[in-house]
């Protein structure tokens, strides 16, 4: 796992502030390549091979491809095998040289043959080519920016800033889809020119035309519907889910796993322990801001039962102010999702001491752990239910539950398909618009802009396919939400601390066999994951199987009404962007009237970072 970044321009590139701006992504070497108009950087932290020769950036044999890359392959191997009996030699036992050799056999056909987390950029001197890889579900970051003979690339914005040849001005698009989905979605992100590469796409950028083409090379929802039965689908998930697991426990480095003492990182350390190498380690963490929901004595019984090595971490929330300024920095944009607090937390507990974790992000898209799954399968009856709630929304009480639910029935309620599943993330509620927050200048250009212009475009690629309601919103969730703000918050949150996680769900023959299946298998009646539960009887122990899944909540309602709220007011205020109904707001949630803490966290990140960047242009 590392950082990578480069560009091709006629202009003077700062690649030394480039690389050394995401440093904390590869803390154990640094190297730059120039080429003429081209440079590449790499920031590595060592996983597989931890010796100089698999240093990057990689230089083939034959001088004419030079590969910077940040992830993990975890089919490796197998295509190593395949290659050495093509002729291929190799040097190293790293999966950066495979994916080298890989290119020189097979040129862009090799990017569907990776399994694997990924993002990468190999320069062909010969052809004067740039190409720029992001995997299929996105769980590693790449960014870049186009302007006439110029491109720059990177893992994270801020190495792109670093470049000094980008003008900061922001996306009144991403600012947008900010307000609705607690981050930017699709390319989008709230720097005009700085686009983000989408999950399952490469670009091929000629230095002789100047043209830059993106590609699709791998679409999820691209699945040939799966005729399996019930029973036999519960074996295929079993057997493949513990063949992912096995893969993803390749390391020179020792490998851990967060346990939750959920079903899918219980999962995870069962079959994990099965497998490796001498005794899995485990962690889990208490904070004291977990509104009484405790995950520590699960986690003790799911350890105690696999016999891991499993360490508590007994985390406090005083310094919240601080811990959200840090990440403010690392996020390099507005993000409103507070789960990143805990987790960097945890990641910061482990920085210096471990590098690679297993967890287990990506079980809920697939097979339908979230209550907003349920109430789609059962759509007729909560449609019903959503026009006798919303016509008493008046008289029920202001708290955040109630209105997270009437949410949820707008949603459904939608006429226009596209848009059931862009409303249950979205934070617009009946009458109510997030435009209305802010100042005329910024409303007015607003109101020109779709938000939901990603959720449209997937919509539109679905259509012809002749699925059910929950199987579009399973789709349009792993190629919306999941890439955009869980994977981001994982990658973020960790790799600040040099911490690399593994996602085996994300698996490639998992994931895609899974989203083959009919929606039918993953919710039946009342029961969300039925398939997954199926799967994992036996493994799992009924108690966490059938056990109420519980999220965990960060208390930031709490906190804006407490310890944070001279800092919300004085950061909201100096953004001088919000009308006085935001002032409003702020004294009713402090006082109790009314629990605004959702609007006024998304309004708090947006307001930091817009104090922390005076210098762009609004």
């Amino acid at each position: 796992m590392c950082g990578i970044c480069g560009g091709v321009t006629k202009e003077s590139l700062d690649i030394d502030k480039m690389v050394l701006s995401i440093k904390h992504r590869g803390p154990d070497f640094q190297d730059i390549y120039k080429d003429g108009l081209v440079y590449l950087a790499h920031a590595r932290l060592s996983i597989l091979d931890l010796s100089a020769d698999a240093n990057q950036p990689m230089v083939s044999r034959d001088n004419q491809y030079i590969l910077v890359y940040n992830g993990e392959i975890y089919n490796f191997q197998s295509i190593k095998r395949t290659l050495q009996t093509l002729g291929h030699s190799f040097k190293t036992t790293s999966d950066t040289e495979v994916i080298l050799e890989g290119f020189i056999e097979w040129g862009v056909g090799l990017f569907n043959k990776l399994n694997g987390m990924f993002a990468f950029s190999i320069y062909d001197r010969k052809n004067q080519k740039i190409y720029i890889v992001r995997d299929s579900f996105g769980i590693k970051p790449l960014y870049y920016y186009l302007n006439g003979e110029t491109l720059i690339f990177a893992s994270e914005i801020k190495s792109i800033l670093a470049s000094n040849l980008v003008p900061r001005e922001m996306s009144y698009q991403g600012l947008y889809e900010y307000m609705h989905f607690s981050t930017t979605v699709g390319e989008t992100t709230f720097y005009n020119g700085i686009k983000k590469l989408k999950s399952g796409e490469y670009i091929e950028y000629s230095l002789y035309s100047g043209v830059l083409e993106t590609i699709s090379y791998r679409l999820l929802c691209d699945v040939t519907p799966s005729t399996h039965s019930l029973d036999e689908a519960i074996y295929n998930i079993r057997d493949l889910f513990e063949k992912s697991v096995k893969r993803q426990l390749v390391s020179d480095v020792p490998v851990g796993i967060f346990l939750s003492g959920g079903i899918d990182s219980t999962a995870i350390t069962a079959i994990a322990s099965k497998y490796y190498r001498g005794k899995l380690k485990t962690f889990s963490a208490g904070f004291d801001f977990d509104r009484g929901f405790n995950e520590l004595p699960n986690a003790r019984f799911i350890s105690k039962k696999f016999n891991t090595d499993h360490y508590e971490f007994h985390i406090k929330g005083d310094d919240s102010i601080s811990v959200l300024e840090t990440l403010n920095h690392y996020f390099d944009q507005p993000f409103a999702d507070a789960a990143n607090i805990p987790l960097y937390l945890m990641s910061q507990e482990l920085k210096g001491k471990h590098k690679v974790i297993l967890q287990g992000d990506g079980g809920d898209e697939l097979f339908a752990g979230y209550n907003h799954y349920f109430r789609v399968k059962n759509e007729r009856l909560f449609r019903l239910f959503s026009y006798a709630v919303t016509s008493f929304a008046p008289l029920i009480p202001k708290s955040s539950k109630y209105y997270r639910m009437l949410r949820s029935m707008y949603a459904i309620t939608q006429k226009d398909r596209a848009l059931v599943p862009a409303r249950f993330y979205s934070q617009e509620m009946l009458t109510e618009s997030s435009l209305n927050l802010f100042k005329d200048e910024y409303r007015e250009r607003l109101s020109l802009i779709n938000p939901f212009i990603r959720s449209l475009e997937l919509h539109s690629s679905f259509k012809d396919k002749n699925i059910d309601l929950l199987q579009e919103l399973l789709y349009t969730d792993m190629n919306l939400i999941l890439p955009d703000q869980y994977l981001e918050k994982v990658d973020r949150a960790t790799m600040a601390n040099s911490l690399e996680v593994r996602v085996p769900f994300l698996d490639n023959d998992l994931a895609r066999y899974a989203i083959s299946l009919p929606s039918k298998y993953k919710v039946r009646g009342k029961e969300k994951k039925y398939l997954l539960k199926r799967a994992f009887s036996g493994i799992v122990p009924d108690k966490i199987l059938y056990g109420k899944k519980r999220g965990f909540g960060v208390p930031f309602s709490y906190w804006l009404r407490s310890s944070m709220k001279d800092f919300m007011r004085d950061e909201i205020i100096s953004s001088n962007i919000y009308t006085n109904k935001v002032s409003l707001m702020i004294d009713e949630h402090i006082l109790g009237k009314r629990d605004h803490g959702f609007v006024l966290w998304k309004i708090l990140n947006l307001s930091m970072w817009l104090n922390k960047n005076r210098d762009i242009k609004l």
